[in-house]
């Protein structure tokens, strides 16, 4: 098991350092309560000052001065991709997996609030029978995969660092799930600090300044900085399938997805699919002067999310659901560069300390949140291209309680796919009652088909 935590400091910041260092940019009101705090609050406190980069905070605050950019007008649709079930890319893929060539990186850095549950979202119980949490259900996903491979095959799980402990210590409890522990590696993300309208930091509490997670749009940046591209370069890993935690139905180790990936050379290959409504809270893929672009549906203007072709297709047809394929060469190019990726930024209702000195809680936006987004690394890559996969194989994310995308939803979604590949690798239904299979179904091999048999 390999595990980094947040960035390492080179060396203590003390008070002088911290106030030199927020005068200059007029925010010396972080240390209002510095007198009130304790020793250990007040060594939490400074070393968030030390870990705010001034000329990010610039950047921050120039986002909130310029105008919106309108350039969605010169979008374009995203050419039609080829269809998912080429067994040519498929051989090729299983030949590289097992030669060593592919590794999976989790984004896991999210709680399970939304789901009225305590810890990181990967804890959250999914399957519908035996309850198997997010993370149990992608470690066995992972071991099957590897037994298919006969080999050992590279994990990576970002966390953040509100839940980067949680996370490990889960892993750890339950024995990796039976992976082996050296072949799961943890990193967390970075925070951004979060600025009130006025463009200021502010405090969450007297001893916490108001920040939150980067986005995901920096997973492969961490992911360099921790020394795992280097580790997983010299074991011979030349791509990198890029999952999201919440999304059950991916597979970590997609055979198709890396022969094709493979086969067109590309820097980056994107796993989508249709979209099933012009109103589904998903980005569509689109084309921007000739480069591959996601458009997320919160700035997507309704005009062109309900835009048809003379068909009553949905002129945008095709979704982004945040899994992709990424060249290892690729990854060490940006990685090395993290300016290049632009930052986004929501209006958020977020905790702040009053005058009086106590943590509030707005239930109404209050702050800007910043973030970066993985999607935005597609017009920087030379070659990109996309393949297209059925959703009910692939995509179905977990959101909500209740309603679309939730718990029920995803479980019902699991439920479909375990009696498809049942019936697909026996030959025999599945039967009426609640169905959920091992993950060795996904990932067959004579020895447990003979198993599973006798």
């Amino acid at each position: 098991m390999r595990i980094e935590g947040v960035a390492k400091q080179k060396k203590s910041m003390n008070y002088q350092d911290a106030l030199k260092k927020l005068t200059s940019v007029n925010q010396s009101q972080l240390l209002d309560y510095y007198d009130e705090l304790t020793v250990e609050q007040k060594k939490h406190l400074l070393t968030q000052i030390d870990q705010i980069d001034l000329d990010t905070l610039k950047i921050q605050q120039q986002l909130l001065k310029q105008p919106e950019q309108q350039v969605l007008q010169e979008l374009s649709p995203f050419p039609h991709p080829p269809v998912s079930g080429n067994p040519i890319d498929f051989a090729r893929g299983k030949e590289m997996i097992a030669d060593g060539s592919m590794g999976c990186l989790i984004v896991a850095g999210g709680q399970g609030t939304r789901l009225r549950a305590n810890g990181p979202k990967g804890t959250f119980p999914i399957t519908p029978q035996e309850h198997k949490s997010l993370f149990q259900l992608f470690a066995e996903k992972t071991a099957a995969a590897g037994r298919q491979a006969k080999r050992i095959l590279p994990l990576a799980i970002m966390t953040s660092p509100s839940n980067h402990l949680e996370t490990v210590t889960f892993f750890q409890e339950h024995h990796f799930f039976g992976l082996d522990p050296q072949q799961v590696s943890f990193f967390s993300q970075g925070t951004l600090p979060i600025l009130d309208e006025a463009g200021d930091l502010f405090l969450e509490s007297k001893e916490t300044l108001a920040t939150g997670p980067d986005g995901n749009g920096l997973a492969l940046h961490h992911f360099f900085q921790s020394g795992l591209w280097s580790a997983w370069y010299q074991q011979g890993v030349r791509a990198l399938n890029f999952i999201v935690i919440d999304n059950p139905l991916a597979d970590p180790f997609d055979a198709e997805l890396l022969g094709y990936h493979q086969r067109c050379h590309n820097d980056i290959t994107i796993k989508c699919v249709s979209r099933k409504h012009a109103q589904e809270k998903v980005g569509i893929l689109a084309q921007l002067k000739q480069k591959t672009v996601v458009v997320e549906y919160s700035e997507l203007p309704k005009s062109l999310a309900d835009d048809t072709q003379p068909d009553g297709s949905l002129l945008f047809t095709y979704a982004n659901i945040s899994l992709f394929c990424f060249s290892m060469d690729f990854i060490k190019k940006m990685a090395q560069n993290p300016a290049l990726m632009p930052l986004h930024k929501a209006f958020k209702a977020v905790s702040f300390l009053d005058n009086n000195g106590q943590t509030q809680q707005p239930t109404k936006p209050i702050a800007w949140k910043f973030e970066t987004f993985i999607f935005d690394l597609l017009p920087i890559a030379e070659k990109v291209s996309a393949l297209l996969y059925p959703r009910d194989q692939c995509f179905s994310p977990l959101k909500n309680y209740d309603g679309d995308d939730s718990i029920a939803t995803v479980r019902k979604a699991l439920q479909n796919n375990d009696r498809r590949v049942f019936s697909e690798v026996t030959g025999l239904p599945c039967g009426a009652k609640l169905c959920e299979i091992p993950q060795g179904f996904y990932y067959p091999t004579p020895e447990f088909l003979k198993e599973w048999f006798s």
